[in-house]
């Protein structure tokens, strides 16, 4: 547990909230905070002459923004019975990787929600296609070890959701079955037709499965045939299971899967009025049975269609065009499809609305996109920390791990070490080969390592946990005035934050941040909290700050380094 400051310029151990333009903050030093940072308001001093001093207005905030959220992959994290396949009982003894729910500590990643693909009983690996709703998967344990996991992750003030697959059963669910008898009590759970329709999917693909003398509909394959959710029997069912897994199974809320293909309207198969009607009434029934639960849509589609569906119909929708800005910025080293996705995040999502991430379980992972560039990885972790959002790191991301379709191929278990035969999974081999890098690039060989990828996720984390601005924030975007330049601020009452990042391969001097209107106040100093990629002991300029509260053509440092960002506290001058 290092507290020394690493060229990549954090100090893990003080990473705490700063001063604004107009006042100034209380350091947070939790973790994994439940609530709000504790904020105390200094007076405000007297605006400069001609300054707009337009106050900061922060976003409602909730408590899912206060976290920084993990997708695990159950099968694939730890094995705890030593079979090869991971299970709840190996997740709960590493939980102290994540959290280990002392916020003086800095050797665990410091995450404070987790997001578990789906763990109910299924035919298949991924768990996709469900047959039975209320029962744990036996290769993952029992119903009693769910209970005990998330207990121990609740007594480390972590949240806990998971995957509810509501568009579709596996065809192997006793309701199918049944519905496979015309007239049965489960025939209307299902979409049938007695002829066949013979349109296809969004994709192209056949979604008309025959069966005897009729046709299912089955959007993804024919082993899924889609629920029926016209049928009120159909959604009191399920809102009743989401009851189960909240007040019986403990959970904090739900990721829900192909959340835009739940109700068909003919030949219009996505994001139909219809889908977002029936999510806003089952939003309501969860909201009721748990108040303060999470709601977070996949809707893998541009941010002008996903944004919509939040606040009404979901919590959260991920962010997919975030998500491929930065891919595109890292590997182009240009700023332009950043500046175009956070655009697009602040037009279509309310204030800090969007689950942002970089890949997840259905993506090649991000190392591999990024040909395996360390510099690039780190600096897409310190974009996904900074931006608005609330993050999401998908298991493995955080060490560097890489993968390619199939995928199976993206679900590789985690690499905890180089031992053998399954780099610290499992005691036996696992259920699916491990990536050829495993024994280089693991948990063990990065832990102590001030200059791995994984420490400099722990110091991101923390940085984004004790600032209110990063985690609330309202945020306005910057002109970079070179190519690979981009800059935002992060505004609360109080607390103003300015990121500036270079995405090129090489160092920028060339550069000026502008913004016509902004909120910042009067006369302002500049301290650089952090950089990953840059000097951390640089010297910052103080910008001067326009009449209409913006900037001109401000240079804070004199040289960017290359693939580096930068986090610098804007406060009241003295």
């Amino acid at each position: 547990m290092r507290t020394a400051r690493s060229r990549f310029g954090w100090v893990a151990a003080s990473a705490v909230l700063v001063a604004s333009a107009c006042g100034s903050a209380t350091p947070s030093p939790s973790a994994a905070p439940t609530a709000a940072p504790t904020a105390t308001t200094a007076p405000t001093p007297s605006p400069a002459p001609g300054s707009a001093c337009v106050p900061a207005t922060t976003p409602a905030s909730e408590d899912w923004n206060q976290r920084t959220w993990y997708e695990v992959f159950v099968r694939s994290f730890a094995d705890g019975d030593g079979d090869g396949i991971g299970d709840l009982r190996g997740l709960s003894a590493k939980l102290d990787y994540l959290n280990d729910g002392d916020p003086a500590t800095t050797g665990d990643v410091g995450v404070g929600g987790l997001w578990l693909t789906p763990v109910a009983q299924s035919p298949s690996y991924h768990g996709y296609d469900v047959i039975d709703y209320r029962t744990v998967e036996a290769d993952y344990g029992t119903n009693e070890d769910f209970k005990a996991f998330v207990a121990a992750a609740h007594e480390r003030g972590i949240d806990v959701i998971v995957d509810l697959v509501m568009n579709h059963t596996s065809s192997e669910h006793p309701w199918f079955e049944d519905a496979q008898t015309p007239g049965s009590a489960h025939d209307d759970w299902y979409v049938w037709a007695t002829q066949n329709p013979a349109w296809l999917g969004p994709d192209g693909q056949v979604v008309w499965h025959r069966l005897d003398d009729r046709w299912f509909y089955g959007l993804f394959w024919e082993g899924m045939p889609d629920l029926n959710l016209r049928n009120a029997e159909v959604t009191a069912e399920l809102e009743d299971i989401a009851r189960f897994w909240l007040s019986e199974m403990g959970v904090d809320g739900f990721r829900l899967d192909a959340a835009k293909h739940l109700v068909e309207d003919g030949r219009d198969q996505v994001n139909t009025p219809e889908s977002k009607a029936w999510l806003a009434g089952f939003k309501a029934a969860v909201e009721a049975a748990k108040p303060g639960s999470l709601l977070v849509g996949e809707v893998f589609d541009p941010a002008s269609i996903a944004g919509p569906y939040v606040p009404d119909s979901v919590d959260l929708t991920f962010n997919f065009s975030l998500a491929t800005g930065i891919r595109l910025a890292l590997q182009n080293g240009r700023a332009a499809p950043l500046s175009t996705a956070f655009g697009a995040t602040l037009e279509h999502w309310p204030p800090n609305q969007a689950a942002s991430f970089l890949t997840n379980h259905d993506q090649d992972r991000i190392m591999s996109q990024l040909g395996g560039d360390l510099p690039s990885a780190r600096l897409a972790a310190f974009l996904l920390m900074t931006a608005p959002g609330v993050p999401f790191v998908y298991y493995g991301e955080e060490i560097g791990m890489s993968g390619r379709k199939p995928d199976e191929r993206i679900r590789t278990p985690m690499q905890w070490s180089a031992d053998g035969p399954s780099g610290g999974f499992s005691s036996a081999a696992a259920w699916q080969p491990l990536a050829d890098d495993w024994q280089t690039v693991n948990v063990a060989a990065q832990d102590a390592d001030p200059d791995s990828l994984l420490t400099a996720y722990r110091a991101l984390v923390r940085l984004r946990t004790a600032n209110a601005a990063l985690l609330e924030g309202a945020t306005t975007i910057l002109e970079g005035g070179a190519e690979p330049v981009i800059g935002w601020l992060r505004t609360t009452a109080d607390q103003t934050l300015l990121v500036v990042v270079n995405v090129a391969d090489e160092p920028v001097a060339d550069y000026g941040l502008s913004v016509a209107d902004g909120p910042l106040c009067g006369g302002v100093s500049a301290r650089l909290l952090g950089t990953i990629g840059g000097d951390p002991d640089a010297p910052v300029t103080a910008p001067a700050v326009t009449t209409g509260g913006g900037l001109d053509g401000y240079a804070p440092l004199g040289t960017l380094a290359p693939r580096s960002g930068y986090v610098i506290a804007l406060e009241a001058a003295p």
